[in-house]
């Protein structure tokens, strides 16, 4: 009795069966934190059960032709259902519509945001030297007295702009200081000889020339001076005289200082000095170089060739300063202290080990930039198997399995009694090899393919019971050798049940490892049944029957 209570404790305690008897809404009134961690303890249902989000993603290729837009497409979406795979959602729906857009459905377990940075971010990481010198600041003060005669144009009955904040470098090698002297303290025309309106506040560089940034409210102003086709004629002018040629570049993330924002603008080379892809390896870790920008961090691996050629880089450039650059912003600035011989790089990966994990797949392949629109939650996508089809699914496997149990009562009575109790011993062991697999970092999503391997692990489960009961009956002999006849066969079948568990273990290991999508999910599910099974028959099915036939005769075990 006092087993039972605890199996059915265990039973209701499990964050897996908590998920699946949960409403919408009351996984809805979760905290976010705690939501999280119910999804990521739990074998949750996938899309194709439970429906899941819809993402629409567009792109231009208007460019290709007939024949190569269809390979295009084709690689497209093969390469976001690898990113997807290998940030640990199986069975994603990706379906090409027309006029060049996409329509993407993931399980509601899924991170939209994270799911979104994966389908949209291109992954492409390239290296640029800063460009610095009196010439890059004259350019830079030329750029300000255009943003200060176009605020003073606009100024007649304007309030006049605030004084410059704070400001400093951006970067790994120096922090923003609180009161920057090269800051101008007025309106935009406040600025000496040599110094920056408050629209572009200065930045300096322990002993040279460093960058800029621009305060939140003066963005739209410096990036609209930077598109004016004067300015762009300046630049190329200025990139003309002064080789090799520079493009300003933004900083991905903002700086806080004093309470207001900062955006860095960067001058750097125009063209890649070093193109990091294709990587041989990014790893998740914690981060060294980069604490500054996380907790977490991914390591880039390049493969020879980009070896070789960033220990020539960095050999050449000692002591200057290079970006790295993805999706057309500055990722983060690095110091070169010497030469790179071992060709790894580390970026930061933000806070979140998922957030971490997302990037470093991204940073594994590259894919064309996107566009990509998450739509409103009220647009989920509806489970395939129509409204209610999954709880009619639910209700029969319930149903086949009490038929099942009955069978086995109505033959072997006491021994199907036996059964009974070693199927839910089976379906809790099951629960607990899934859920190791979470804690393997493998989140095993239960689709209908999930539910065809627990099927099968069923099946095997009372196809192994009903061959050891059959072959008890067989070998029993006199009553007063009951008990040595149980074990002496308990004794000769155990190899027999061993070796078919672990054939059944391997080829659902292979399952996994060589297959994608639904393939991995019936792995999984198969995996876990089949040693759910194992522990079953060995442990529960093997020591009742011993402690039975000790004080029991074997007609009354009905064997």
């Amino acid at each position: 009795m006092f087993l039972a209570v605890t199996l059915l404790g265990a039973v209701l305690a499990s964050p897996t069966i908590r998920l699946w008897f949960s409403s919408p809404e009351s996984i809805e009134a979760l905290a976010p934190e705690e939501r999280k961690a119910l999804y990521s303890q739990s074998t949750v249902p996938g899309f194709d059960l439970a429906g899941g989000y819809r993402l629409s993603a567009s792109m231009d290729l208007s460019r290709f032709t007939e024949r190569g837009r269809a390979r295009a497409v084709e690689g497209l979406v093969e390469n976001w259902r690898r990113r997807l795979n290998a940030f640990g959602i199986s069975e994603p729906v990706i379906t090409a519509r027309e006029n060049d857009t996409f329509e993407i459905v993931v399980p509601l377990s899924a991170d939209t945001g994270l799911v979104s940075r994966i389908i949209r971010e291109s992954g492409e990481i390239t290296l640029h030297l800063f460009k610095d010198g009196a010439e890059v600041q004259a350019l830079r003060q030329r750029i300000d007295d255009a943003l200060r005669e176009r605020a003073l144009a606009a100024e007649a009955g304007a309030v006049t702009v605030s004084s410059a904040a704070t400001a400093g470098a951006v970067g790994q090698e120096s922090e923003l200081p609180e009161e920057p002297a090269s800051a101008g303290t007025g309106g935009p025309a406040s600025a000496g000889p040599g110094e920056f309106s408050a629209l572009l506040s200065s930045i300096t560089v322990e002993e040279g020339i460093g960058d800029v940034a621009v305060r939140e409210d003066n963005l739209d102003a410096v990036k609209a001076i930077l598109a004016d086709s004067t300015v762009q004629a300046g630049i190329r002018a200025f990139n003309l005289a002064n080789p090799p040629a520079g493009a300003f570049a933004w900083a991905s993330v903002p700086v806080e200082r004093g309470g207001r924002l900062f955006h860095p603008l960067y001058f750097i080379n125009q063209d890649v000095d070093l193109n990091v892809q294709p990587v041989a390896s990014a790893v998740v870790s914690d981060a060294s170089v980069t604490a500054n920008r996380g907790v977490y961090a991914v390591r880039l691996f390049l493969q020879d060739e980009g070896r070789e050629s960033l220990a020539n880089l960095s050999s050449a450039n000692t002591g200057n300063r290079v970006a790295i650059k993805m999706n057309g912003q500055v990722y983060v600035t690095l110091n070169i202290q010497g030469r790179i011989p071992d060709g790894r790089i580390e970026v930061p990966g933000g806070d979140s080990l998922e957030e971490a994990r997302a990037l470093a797949v991204i940073l594994e392949s590259e894919s064309p930039p996107l566009d990509v629109a998450l739509l409103d939650r009220a647009a989920d996508a509806p489970s395939p198997l129509s409204e209610g089809a999954a709880d009619s699914a639910a209700v029969a496997g319930a149903i086949g399995l009490g038929l099942l149990c009955a069978l086995f009562v109505i033959r072997y009575r006491a021994a199907g009694l036996l059964f009974v109790t070693g199927m839910l011993h089976f379906l809790i062991m099951t629960g607990a090899v899934l859920r190791l697999w979470n804690i393997a970092g493998i989140a095993p999503y239960f689709t209908l393919a999930g539910a065809v391997g627990l099927a099968g692990a069923v099946l095997i489960f009372a196809s192994v019971h009903l061959w050891i009961f059959e072959y008890l009956r067989a070998e029993s002999g006199t009553e007063s050798s009951v008990r040595q006849d149980v074990m002496a066969s308990l004794v000769k079948i155990r190899p027999v049940l061993v070796w078919t568990h672990v054939m059944l273990l391997l080829v659902s290991v292979s399952l996994v490892v060589v297959g994608t999508d639904a393939i991995v999910n019936f792995g999984l599910v198969l995996f876990s049944g089949a040693a759910g099974s194992l522990l079953t028959c060995m442990c529960w099915t093997n020591m009742l029957l011993s402690s039975l036939v000790a004080d029991w005769q074997i007609r009354k075990l009905s064997v």
